[in-house]
């Protein structure tokens, strides 16, 4: 390493460099090379570019992990609608599809085959709280068949529960459970007329014919959300 002139400017007006920093010639020296040693180091970090203003690069990948879409959206996964999803739903409104079976059936237990002679007799019958007739009129009124909606709250939360797209065969459950609904409630009328004698029992038959039919397209539409 060449040796370093520590009087510079000696002249008339030159004053020693280590006089002027007050230090000795070896303390000068150790200040020197500690000089050095930081320019090498700057040097080296600006040869790796710590310098050159680019923004830090991206992790690579980590093996196992799930790619996502441009949405964040994973990709290769499952279907908007889980299996347990559809399950549920279809759950819900096949339990609707039973509650409205069940009314038919307690008001067809009710109502037997007891068909009053007379309007006479009707009356008579009705004035006792264990007759047919008396029975009818508490059915209508408790649990009330023929103002029953609440298939409409069974298909909101199936809707809820099942994020697929078969809102078509929802729609087409409501529709079938609306007629079924309506159709129980002339069964209720008719049954009505048939104890006072107005209505044959064919006429009572057929009315329940009908709900059944729209019950049973109800369970179709239901089970087609599993599908």
């Amino acid at each position: 390493m060449p040796k370093i002139d520590w009087n510079p400017g000696r002249g008339r007006r030159g004053r020693p460099l280590r006089r002027m920093l007050g230090m000795g010639q070896q303390q000068g020296l150790l200040v020197m090379y500690g000089l050095a040693a930081v320019a090498v180091v700057f040097a080296l970090a600006a040869a790796c570019g710590a310098f050159d203003g680019s923004d830090p690069k991206p992790a690579a990948p980590v093996a196992g992990a799930t790619n996502t879409d441009s949405d964040s959206a994973p990709t290769g996964g499952a279907s908007p609608s889980a299996p347990e999803d559809s399950s549920k739903a279809t759950g819900l409104l096949m339990a609707s599809v039973q509650h409205y079976a069940g009314l038919l059936a307690s008001g067809q237990k009710i109502v037997g085959h007891t068909r009053y002679p007379s309007m006479s007799a009707y009356d008579d019958a009705f004035g006792d709280p264990q007759s047919p007739a008396a029975a009818l009129a508490k059915f209508r009124s408790t649990p009330n068949p023929e103002a029953d909606t609440s298939y409409l709250d069974a298909e909101q939360q199936a809707a809820a529960a099942y994020d697929g797209d078969h809102r078509g065969a929802l729609s087409q459950w409501l529709d079938d459970m609306a007629k079924a609904k309506t159709h129980l409630g002339q069964w209720v009328v008719t049954a009505g007329q048939y104890q006072q004698g107005s209505a044959t029992q064919a006429a009572l038959d057929a009315a329940a014919s009908a709900v059944n039919q729209d019950l049973a397209n109800a369970r179709s539409d239901a089970g087609s959300l599993s599908g």
